[in-house]
């Protein structure tokens, strides 16, 4: 069976089409690197001494970063980096005052590659 030019051709250029589409897909599918910060301006300084923050979609978690200060207390502004599709994603904190209360706040947010989520807690 010997093929002619022309279906050749044609075969070769839906294998490139056919490459070309599934590149295109995965690159929309790929991970992106998105930034979420978390805005604790609302919160006296030198009170709290911990933070768990955790990101989720549809129930499963995307990030959890557990940070520990000092007596001096937690900066104003949390930034945590993770990779993820961008989209809708559910913030939750928990905060640990030095008093030894806890307090956790949830936020939806949307992940972009372009700006930061920003979650405010109270």
């Amino acid at each position: 069976m010997k093929l002619s030019r022309s279906e050749l051709s044609l075969r070769l250029l839906f294998l490139v089409v056919l490459g070309g589409g599934l590149l295109f897909w995965s690159q929309l599918r790929k991970p992106r690197l998105c930034v979420v910060e978390l805005d604790l301006t609302g919160v006296l300084p030198g009170e709290l001494r911990e933070v768990d923050l955790v990101v989720r979609r549809e129930g499963h978690a995307l990030a959890r970063v557990d940070l520990h200060y000092g007596a001096k207390g937690a900066p104003g502004l949390l930034t945590t980096e993770l990779n993820a599709q961008p989209g809708p994603a559910e913030v939750e904190a928990t905060l640990l005052y030095a008093k030894g209360a806890a307090r956790r706040t949830r936020a939806l947010v949307r992940l972009a590659e372009d700006a930061p989520a920003r979650a405010h807690a109270e």
